[in-house]
């Protein structure tokens, strides 16, 4: 996968964001704290920035880096404030490492105080990070609250995501949560945006195992309950434009290491 390849992959969840979100649109309701309050204990930043080799591939850190250099703000820009989920390493750091050389206000996801430390170090443009695992629905539930008191975003990105882990954690992590995240957080200004993959082509809903309080849910059928969850959105809430996005196979640690049809090496996924 080539430097320009991964870019426009990861940058593929923000592609139709700035064409479609162009009024201005007052910020009453924004509140000024740089960031959220909690009872976490600090962590100290682990490896160099961006975290090669430990959150992060050698070639996303390396991508991270060409963004920083070479990525401009936008002339006669309409800066939009967005909040990416799981956005601490991989596809979510680079959208939000991306979006913020654009010239936008940007808070970013974290699944515990660790995490937060390395994105506060590898990103200190963020506005604020909110901190809670999605594979915990009390921790779920817990974030909504930090998330909405920050206010209205113009721009939500459900990100987030597992793989290879058993069917429960799957299930919270990247079903339910998101779910709870569109219930419980007040809704953007302009636009939502969930990570969907190809894989959902071979899912199944499982209705009758949630409807039982069944966990046998893989990361196939995950996916289309994201596409599904991103359809009744845009059906519900006709206002809003709702994006379900799969940007392809992107060189992550999650990409690399857990995803069976990967690619062996980044050459391939040109």
């Amino acid at each position: 996968m080539t430097r320009r390849t991964l870019l426009r992959s990861a940058t593929a969840l923000g592609a139709g964001l700035l064409a479609a979100c162009t009024s201005p649109r007052a910020r009453e309701d924004t509140p000024t704290p740089a960031h959220v309050q909690t009872d976490r204990s600090p962590a100290a930043p682990q490896g160099d920035v961006y975290g090669a080799n430990i959150y992060n591939t050698q070639q996303v850190a390396d991508e991270l880096r060409y963004i920083e250099q070479n990525i401009q703000p936008l002339t006669g820009n309409d800066p939009k404030r967005i909040l990416i989920t799981g956005s601490t390493a991989g596809v979510g750091q680079l959208a939000a490492a991306y979006f913020l050389r654009r010239g936008h206000t940007v808070v970013a996801h974290a699944r515990n105080a660790q995490r937060e430390a390395d994105i506060r170090r590898d990103l200190p443009a963020l506005e604020a990070v909110v901190v809670g695992d999605l594979l915990n629905l009390q921790q779920t539930r817990a974030l909504t609250e930090q998330i909405n008191a920050l206010g209205t975003f113009d721009v939500i990105i459900h990100n987030a995501g597992e793989y290879g882990l058993p069917n429960q954690d799957i299930l919270n992590a990247n079903s339910l949560s998101p779910y709870l995240l569109t219930a419980l957080v007040d809704a953007p200004h302009e636009q939502m945006m969930y990570l969907s993959s190809d894989l959902h082509l071979s899912g199944d809903l499982k209705l009758d195992e949630l409807r039982s309080g069944g966990t046998n849910v893989t990361y196939d059928d995950s996916k289309l309950h994201l596409a599904t969850l991103a359809t009744g959105l845009a059906r519900r809430r006709p206002e809003l434009r709702v994006n379900a996005v799969a940007p392809g196979w992107v060189p992550t640690l999650m990409g690399v290491h857990n995803g069976p049809h990967a690619p062996t090496t980044s050459a391939r996924a040109t």
